[in-house]
């Protein structure tokens, strides 16, 4: 899997309180009708959308695998003392 994610740093998208307003934001602009490109517009105007929800996932992906990386740092330093 590639480690790059979204230019976001990693620390910053390791914050869950990050993540819960990236998601409310995500959610308002999907379903907002005010869009980059207006969903009138078929199959285009859903890809502005389609485009901020996959960098969401991509964040909560990053988000994840931070928790991942630091659970498994705390059990090895568990482990070792």
């Amino acid at each position: 899997m590639n480690d790059k994610g979204p230019s976001i740093p990693r620390q910053l998208l390791a914050r869950p309180m990050l993540q819960f307003v990236l998601f409310f934001i995500t959610v308002i602009y999907v379903v907002s009708p005010i869009d980059v490109v207006p969903d009138i517009m078929p199959l285009v105007g859903w890809l502005d959308d389609l485009a901020v929800f996959l960098a969401q996932i991509s964040a909560f992906v990053v988000y994840l695998q931070e928790k991942r990386r630091e659970t498994a740092q705390k059990q090895q330093h568990k482990n070792q003392d």
